[in-house]
């Protein structure tokens, strides 16, 4: 998909990244939100530094590939969106 060829993609992703708060709204979504967030203090807080160093780029890597998730979401979105009516 050209989308992921230049930066473009980032654009996308940060455009859903600014709606969150919409979807926070959600009270089961925010509840897995907020766990998330709390295991993964929590993993900062007790973890040693090397295996802290580990955490934090997996958590840096799992943002980065959740950049490209939400511009295919939002493309496919768009490309189907007649469709996903039919769901």
């Amino acid at each position: 998909m050209e989308i992921f060829n230049d930066d473009n993609y980032k654009y996308i992703s940060n455009f859903i990244e600014n709606k969150i708060p919409i979807l926070r709204q959600n009270k089961i979504f925010n509840k897995k939100y907020l766990e998330q967030m709390n295991l993964i203090d929590d993993f900062n807080k007790t973890l040693p530094i090397k295996e802290k160093e580990k955490f934090d780029k997996l958590i840096k890597l799992f943002y980065e590939t959740e950049e490209y998730y939400f511009a295919l979401s939002y493309s496919l979105g768009i490309k189907y969106h007649e469709n996903l009516k039919l769901l």
